[in-house]
């Protein structure tokens, strides 16, 4: 499947596991470049020549996306490096299912603030970009009750919300921006329609 992809900069955080991982080889495989980042850089290598091998441009790091500073720099290094950056998709996640602080405050400072880190990061590079994009990795724990704890759920709506308010102010060349949950996608261009359908209207 062509999905116009060949040719633009992809930024993944936690790009050697699960979604970010899968995400990765799609864009690959729809030849776009990529640029990786996770906290084991043995995997970031490993996944880097995998990316290669698909005959992309493939770059990573390792780092830790709570880490303000490192996670800036490794935006900034690889839209220098890429020539750009295109597409962004924010998926790490810490995973806090606990009821405690301590999976609130992991929480806020991995899920939700690495995802507003690396938006700000990238986007003096994506307001230069012709396909400017930025995809949300949230949860369908951010509109059910289930299985995880208060601090999950709660970070996982945030982020829903962030994506919408972002979407809705998002004028003059600002990014689409998207959160995906799995089987549920929030688009900022179907917004209204989205509202509607939970309002009973269409």
């Amino acid at each position: 499947m062509d999905l116009g992809l060949k040719g633009l900069n992809v930024l993944i955080t936690g790009g050697t596991k699960g979604i970010g991982r899968q995400c990765a080889e799609i864009f690959a495989a729809e030849g776009a470049n990529i640029a990786i980042c996770a906290r084991d850089s043995a995997g970031v290598t490993d996944t880097i020549e995998a990316l290669k091998a698909r005959g992309v441009s493939a770059i990573g790091r390792g780092v830790d996306v709570a880490d303000k500073h490192a996670l800036k720099s490794w935006v900034t290094d690889s839209g220098s490096a890429l020539g750009g950056i295109d597409i962004v998709v924010a998926n790490v996640s810490a995973l806090a299912v606990a009821d405690d602080e301590t999976a609130w405050e992991a929480g806020f400072g991995v899920d939700m603030m690495h995802s507003v880190r690396l938006v700000n990061a990238a986007i003096p590079f994506l307001k230069k970009s012709k396909a400017p994009s930025i995809t949300l990795i949230s949860s369908v724990s951010g509109r059910e009750i289930d299985f995880t704890g208060p601090a999950y759920g709660a970070f996982k709506a945030a982020l829903v919300h962030y994506a919408h308010g972002q979407a809705e102010a998002g004028t003059d060349g600002h990014p689409r921006q998207h959160c995906f949950a799995r089987q549920h996608l929030f688009r900022g261009w179907d917004l209204a329609e989205y509202r509607a359908k939970q309002q009973g209207i269409v």
